[in-house]
């Protein structure tokens, strides 16, 4: 599996951000050193490897952002629902069966992109969107090896995309206005009832545009792998 090896260097970095940076003689200037240089030693002794397009550095400062995301809730919890919902109703492969890595990470990055403009969640100081599209598309990925008995997490993408389908012509061209207008009809109700709620500083507005943008990109992923519907 894509980056299956290092996974459990997330979970690492995880814990790591949540204790005082003291500990190793060389690596007590700061939590990000304390990170770097654990990151440093897993490479150096085996147990991660560096990901293809990364160079050493670059894995650092991977390392180093994931230790600062993690320590938002809200962060982490749009990325565990993004993530969980990619890998079970977005798989990398086209509708024959053919592998297809490209198209999933491609509609990864769009979602995130997305929670970034609407507002959904911040990138914290030193890091930057490529750090999180990774971190999303790491976490897609381990979360679709989970064989598990689960409510299908991909439910919530199979909705946004049943308006998609709703919206689209016998030529294929897609009513966004109609899209829009499902899509806030759909979060008013779950507002109205109790069913959703929002933290601080995130409004109903910021929901319907993350879903219409996401939305957006579920149609992208359809006409790459050529499938009809998720």
């Amino acid at each position: 599996m894509r980056f299956s090896k290092q996974i459990w260097i997330l979970g690492a970095v995880i814990i790591l951000a949540g204790f005082p940076h003291a500990g190793w003689a060389q690596c007590t200037s700061s939590q990000d050193a304390a990170v770097t240089c654990f990151v440093k030693n897993a490479v150096s002794t085996g147990l991660a490897t560096v990901p293809p397009g990364m160079n050493q550095t670059n894995y650092r400062a991977y390392g180093v952002a994931v230790s600062k995301f993690v320590q938002n809730p809200t962060t982490v919890a749009v990325l565990f629902g993004l993530s969980s919902a990619a890998g079970d109703a977005l798989p990398p492969a086209d509708a024959n069966g053919t592998p297809d890595q490209a198209a999933q990470d491609n509609a990864i990055n769009a979602m995130v992109d997305a929670a970034l403009k609407d507002g959904l969640i911040t990138l914290p100081s030193g890091t930057t969107a490529d750090q999180l599209k990774q971190l999303a598309r790491d976490m897609t990925a381990a979360l679709a090896q989970n064989t598990g008995v689960s409510i299908s997490p991909g439910m919530v993408l199979r909705t946004l995309d049943s308006y998609v389908v709703s919206a689209t012509s016998l030529t294929g061209d897609v009513n966004w206005l109609q899209v829009t207008s499902g899509v806030s009809n759909l979060v008013n109700n779950l507002l109205a009832s109790g069913l959703m709620k929002l933290p601080a500083g995130i409004t109903g507005g910021n929901v319907t545009q993350f879903a219409v943008d996401a939305a957006s990109a579920i149609q992208q992923y359809k006409k790459t792998t050529g499938k009809a519907r998720i």
